[in-house]
């Protein structure tokens, strides 16, 4: 496998539900239908959808594809705080098409994420968003309950992208504790840089944080290199700093392996969720890495 294919298979779970796209049901199982059976599909990961949404969900997806599928679409479902709640509607989904094997959650202390987690069906890949600063102390539970982390990484005002130094040092203290991540808001492009934040023609902008630069740094800091350097690859502005080979990918003095990045990949930064799944695909081409 290529470094750009290690890099990015399965990386892009699709939000569209979502801000700043805030698309309806039915188109957002259309596109990710036709992602699916797309020639990218192999970058494509999890469709994103609420919990408190999913008999809406089968109905549309009934609707729309009526066609039987050679594989089953995998679904990541968004919990409310309410984990029996959680449960009741994870078990009355009955959609065989499709299959979820994933919830994301959002806690504000320890004491919540034990709450959210102890009633989690097990079968389930659980992972919790969590304050950034409070890191060190949900990082015990997250590990008793074989739970992953979640680090939002931006939104739609420019105050909702964290700064890099907190980024890296979450993703360190992760790295340490051999505990997985995902990635959730604003990574929509490929190299870190100023854009707007939505698709609004009055939209504010912002530094955003770019996707390969976070899963290159996520590699980074999974090697166990110093923090100015994660540091330093979150912050890297130019595409033309990065190198991509068949073989390796290198900026300034760094370089790694595909089968370094591969290995991040399985073992620690796993996916992000976008609202579009095209924009960061159109982004990698354009630059040439794809």
């Amino acid at each position: 496998m290529s470094v750009i294919r290690a890099l990015i298979a399965g990386l892009i779970d699709y939000a569209g539900l979502f801000p700043p796209a805030g698309l309806d049901m039915k188109t957002v199982i259309r596109n990710y239908a036709q992602y699916a059976d797309g020639e990218e599909s192999w970058a494509l990961g999890r469709l994103i959808v609420p919990v408190s949404r999913l008999p809406e969900f089968t109905d549309a997806f009934n609707e729309v594809c009526c066609d039987e599928r050679e594989k089953a679409w995998l679904l990541s479902v968004l919990g409310s705080n309410d984990p029996i709640d959680n449960e009741a509607r994870i078990a009355r989904f009955t959609q065989g098409a499709a299959l979820i094997d994933t919830i994301e959650l959002k806690a504000e202390d320890p004491e919540e994420a034990e709450r959210l987690l102890s009633e989690l069906p097990v079968s389930l890949e659980a992972y919790i968003e969590f304050p950034l600063e409070k890191t060190s102390e949900m990082l015990p539970v997250l590990v008793t309950h074989g739970a992953r982390a979640k680090i939002r990484m931006g939104g739609l005002t420019p105050d909702a992208f964290p700064d890099s130094v907190a980024v890296a040092r979450v993703m360190i203290t992760c790295a340490d504790a051999q505990l997985p991540f995902k990635a959730t808001a604003g990574l929509h492009h490929p190299v870190r840089g100023m854009y707007r934040l939505t698709y609004d023609e009055d939209s504010p902008s912002g530094t955003m944080h770019g996707f390969v630069n976070v899963f290159l740094a996520a590699a980074v800091a999974w090697l166990g290199k110093e923090e100015d350097l994660v540091v330093a690859t979150l912050n890297e502005e130019s595409p033309q700093a990065f190198r991509f080979t068949e073989d390796t990918v290198s900026w300034h003095e760094n370089a790694l392996t595909a089968g370094q990045i591969g290995s991040m990949r399985r073992d620690f930064g796993i996916d992000f969720g976008s609202c579009s799944f095209l924009e960061p695909i159109d982004e990698l081409k354009a630059l040439g890495w794809l």
